[in-house]
């Protein structure tokens, strides 16, 4: 189950051959929240034909704890997910993109690229957290074994069947 709070305008940001790491703006995780969702949207133009792709990554003074996601501009918007299945240690933080290129010549000849960013944190792991029993077959040479992978006071015990 997903929860997550509302989206937030973080505005919109153009983009050209000089640009190398943008700060799009500042963003508090809600409380518990180990995933930030980013909806990139191009402003303009059918197609991003000069540029390939961004790096975009929320940032805080622990780093960049919520892992860095390669992102594509498109005119009706697309929504990157930003986490690593933890909570991060800091959350408040600023997201930061990064704009690459196919060709830094076609970007000099002036094609800058537009793009709006909102953003929205929540949860997306399940709920509870610890204990419980995972299972899910294993293999060798001559048959299947399957076997359980239980987790008990920060411990992981192989229990073969």
């Amino acid at each position: 189950m997903l929860r997550f709070a509302t989206w937030t305008d973080l505005g919109a940001f153009t983009f050209g051959p000089n640009d190398t790491v943008a700060d799009i703006g500042e963003v508090v995780l809600t409380d518990g929240a180990d995933t930030l969702w980013v909806r990139i949207t191009q402003v303009g133009g059918e197609t991003p034909w000069p540029w390939s792709y961004g790096i975009c990554a929320f940032q805080s003074t622990e780093g960049r704890s919520l892992g860095s996601v390669k992102a594509f501009g498109h005119p009706n918007g697309e929504v990157v997910r930003l986490g690593v299945g933890l909570p991060p240690l800091v959350g408040t933080g600023r997201l930061v993109f990064e704009p690459r290129s196919f060709n830094l010549a076609w970007i000099r000849n002036g094609n800058p690229w537009t793009l709006s960013f909102d953003v929205r944190s929540g949860t997306s792991a399940g709920a509870g957290g610890g204990g419980g029993t995972v299972r899910f077959p294993f293999t060798d040479l001559t048959n299947d074994l399957p076997f359980v992978l239980a987790t008990g006071n920060a411990l992981a015990n192989l229990d073969l069947r």
